[in-house]
């Protein structure tokens, strides 16, 4: 008999997570022999802990229920553990970027169809330091709004959240930059920056070409980097991130490397997937089709 542990955030998706998953679960085992555990987080680092113990203890399969910070955390667990336990995931969060590149079904009828089939691919996992992450690491301005919105908030306006925090931080934010010098390929840049990005798909912030050329098995990082702009400058930046036409602008420089050294002038806090990470130093590398995913 296969075993599956489901970890789910009970607070995700305007609190729907927990009746989706049971849904789901209820339609597999009525047609199939499938052993569910069940494991909803209470606070950060639970699905890191969940992740690590469904890995030792051989389960085949770990579905990871609720956003995109959920997911950071299982994937956490299962880079920490010997045995790689393949993943499912159910987007029930805000904006579940990683989801979104996935095609992952969010109905209970698609997903338990997903599940049926079982389709698994290959894909890569970021690196930064000593953590992991599944989409996304980002520093500089509007960098902490997904971390300075709360749960509340995010649980009662969804991705709306998010759009309003960003425009009232606006007018105090257009003006940061940050000294920081990149190291790639051989390469070195230092450059006065507003903003940068490292991703392992093309969607980050709801926003699906911020990393257009991106994509999560060529074992490779997208960097994206703003240099410290006119709000003229910054309007059209923006404005061409809506079809991907912003990494043409001269203030904007985009690039692919496996590996990337960011270090910057002052401390400076990260964003991993949306969620409070380390502090610059830092070493972002690709390691290419770390785990198997489940994919249409």
């Amino acid at each position: 008999m296969k075993k599956y542990m489901v970890i789910y955030n009970p607070s995700s998706g305007k609190e729907l997570a927990t009746q989706k998953i049971f849904n789901i679960a209820k339609k597999i085992l009525a047609t199939s022999e499938i052993e569910f555990s069940f494991y909803a987080t209470k606070k950060k680092g639970d699905a890191v802990d969940a992740a690590v113990r469904a890995c030792n203890n051989d389960y085949d399969l770990i579905i990871s229920c609720g956003g995109d910070g959920t997911v950071n955390e299982v994937i956490n667990g299962i880079m920490l553990s010997e045995k790689k336990t393949k993943l499912a995931i159910l987007p029930a969060g805000t904006v579940n970027d990683f989801a979104i590149q996935l095609n992952i079904p969010r109905n209970v009828i698609n997903f338990t169809k997903l599940l049926n089939k079982e389709s698994f691919k290959k894909i890569d996992i970021g690196k930064a330091n000593n953590k992991y992450f599944a989409n996304v690491i980002g520093g500089g301005a509007f960098t902490n709004i997904p971390f300075s919105v709360t749960s509340d908030t995010k649980t009662t306006l969804g991705k709306y959240a998010y759009y309003i925090q960003a425009a009232l931080e606006i007018p105090g934010q257009l003006d940061k930059s940050y000294k920081i010098r990149y190291k790639f390929n051989n390469n070195e840049l230092e450059i006065n920056t507003f903003l940068f990005i490292v991703s392992n798909t093309s969607s980050v912030g709801g926003f699906k070409y911020l990393s257009p050329n991106a994509k999560y098995t060529d074992g490779l990082l997208d960097i994206m980097i703003i240099e410290k702009s006119s709000p003229t400058d910054l309007l059209q930046i923006f404005t061409g991130i809506l079809n991907g036409q912003h990494v043409n602008h001269n203030k904007v420089h985009y690039f692919q490397s496996d590996k990337v050294i960011i270090d910057s002038e002052s401390e400076l806090t990260l964003d991993f997937d949306g969620e409070i990470g380390d502090t610059t130093p830092v070493t972002v590398s690709s390691i290419n089709k770390a785990i198997e995913i489940l994919v249409p």
